[in-house]
């Protein structure tokens, strides 16, 4: 029976630049007044939490973990707090384990008491996985010697997939039953789909725990920064809430535009049995714009793909299906549908000009100005085509529509931004082998000519070519 996840919330563990304080303290109330309950501080590119561990955190950085952690308990929201130790530790040895300790213990002071050892994007050896449940163990009952309540999550090395492996194996009998959390992130790193099955073969793969699933999305780190994620949270069938301890979302580098995916996400898990995605994603567009709902609304449209969703499942896509599948001047029905989508989008771009410093408008502006472009492109390929669908369209005039279609399509094309589906992008999907080791899936990993306006410009410059090789009653005009 599917039911409320009991673990349900963010975990900021992208690698980039992390989030700013007001950014994070603000999300932590957004989460809040979703039923979300759970926090975790992990970005990877914060140097003090991976590369530099070992170097404490000034009184400036502890006083905001502070403010983080009574923010989090006013809402509600157990705040977790990450290390990430495994690019050089020695795990056996004293006096690193003394420096990881000193390292969390400010942390305990101020009321923190779930800590996440996250050893995980690091490289495999063998003996790893005893190493790192001993460290693991020494680490909870260290503590707990400090505070009774302390709670310790664990990131393995090996994180994807759906068998077992030596290292799992291992890992699972050394752990202490104390440590009840172990995360995962599905059959790949940003699993476009996770079933119940394959957490139950998770699960049995270290001695019986439920994963708490690290869920990649909205995540638009590494190759991905050129998009943003901003469909709704999909993919995770009700039956899944049964098998997991938990989710946590990995955001966007965007924090606030994160919002809108993870509203979604926290109607899911408060309720999976009657999580509708398209309701969820059109209320999370209206709480999340406010009044610039409708601009938000036609961006989110056009970015609305990425590791869940496929982009042939855009709207513009599905337009551009419907106007192939007409004459050569297209379908009027469709190139109709087609002005007002990519009107919305072009028009977007200058919806925040009168909030200028609008937080989820800045971070969305370099896809808003490559929107325009794109938009810009797909209406001047409808405006060819519904000029070459007149009975004798004028050969000038034909010539400038073409001309307007070509140098709009490359300016869009110059753009560094993912809007309408990708030309060319990396997902990384590594994934488990047979044998169980680490592989990639190239299908999962390489997605490439899938942009909808390409396919509009091209469908038009072939209705042109092939309207001008038809020969013309009396010659051309």
């Amino acid at each position: 029976m599917p039911r409320p996840l009991p673990v349900r919330g963010v975990v900021e563990g992208f690698y980039g630049p992390p989030w700013t304080p007001d950014a994070r303290l603000g999300l932590i109330e957004f989460i809040a007044e979703r039923a979300m309950n759970a926090y975790v501080y992990a970005p990877k590119s914060d140097p003090k939490h991976r590369d530099r561990w070992r170097e404490p955190y000034d009184e400036h950085e502890a006083g905001h973990f502070h403010r983080l952690a009574e923010r989090a308990a006013s809402g509600g929201v157990r705040f977790g707090f990450a290390i990430s130790p495994g690019l050089d530790i020695d795990y056996t040895h004293a006096g690193d384990r003394d420096t990881l300790l000193t390292k969390l213990v400010p942390l305990l002071d101020v009321g923190v008491d779930w800590f996440v050892l996250a050893l995980d994007d690091i490289p495999p050896r063998p003996g790893l996985a005893v190493d790192q449940a001993g460290l693991a163990s020494w680490l909870l009952d260290a503590l707990r010697s400090r505070a009774v309540g302390a709670r310790l999550t664990l990131v393995p090395t090996e994180y994807v997939g759906v068998r077992p492996t030596p290292y799992l194996r291992e890992l699972a009998e050394r752990l202490p039953a104390e440590i009840e959390d172990v995360m995962w992130t599905g059959a790949t790193v940003c699993s476009p789909t996770i079933d119940a099955g394959q957490a139950r073969s998770w699960a049995d793969a270290l001695g019986g725990r439920h994963p708490l699933l690290w869920d990649n999305y909205p995540v638009n780190d590494g190759t991905m920064e050129r998009a943003l994620h901003l469909g709704p949270y999909r993919g995770r069938p009700p039956e899944l809430s049964d098998e997991l301890a938990g989710v946590l979302c990995n955001p966007m580098l965007q924090p606030y535009a994160s919002r809108v995916a993870l509203a979604t996400a926290a109607d899911y898990l408060a309720d999976p049995a009657r999580y509708d995605p398209a309701e969820s994603w059109a209320r999370a567009i209206t709480e999340v714009g406010g009044t610039h709902a409708a601009p938000l609304g036609a961006l989110a449209a056009a970015c609305e793909d990425g590791p869940l969703h496929a982009p042939e499942e855009l709207q513009a896509h599905r337009i551009v299906t419907a106007i192939a599948a007409g004459t050569d001047g297209g379908d009027d029905a469709a190139l109709a549908a087609a002005r007002d989508h990519f009107t919305a989008v072009k028009q977007a771009a200058k919806a925040w000009a009168d909030a200028p410093d609008d937080p989820l408008g800045c971070e969305l502006e370099p896809w808003l100005r490559q929107g325009r472009a794109e938009a810009a492109a797909a209406l001047a390929a409808v405006g060819l085509l519904e000029h070459l669908a007149s009975a004798e369209p004028e050969t000038d005039a034909s010539l400038l529509h073409v001309f307007a279609v070509v140098f709009a399509w490359n300016a869009a094309r110059a753009g560094d931004r993912t809007v309408f589906g990708p030309r060319f992008a990396v997902y990384p999907a590594v994934v488990q082998l047979a044998d169980g080791s680490a592989g990639l899936d190239v299908g999962l990993a390489v997605s490439e000519n899938r942009n909808a306006v390409d396919r509009l410009c091209r469908l038009a410059l072939d209705a042109y070519r092939r309207r001008t090789e038809r020969p013309r009653a009396g010659g051309l005009r």
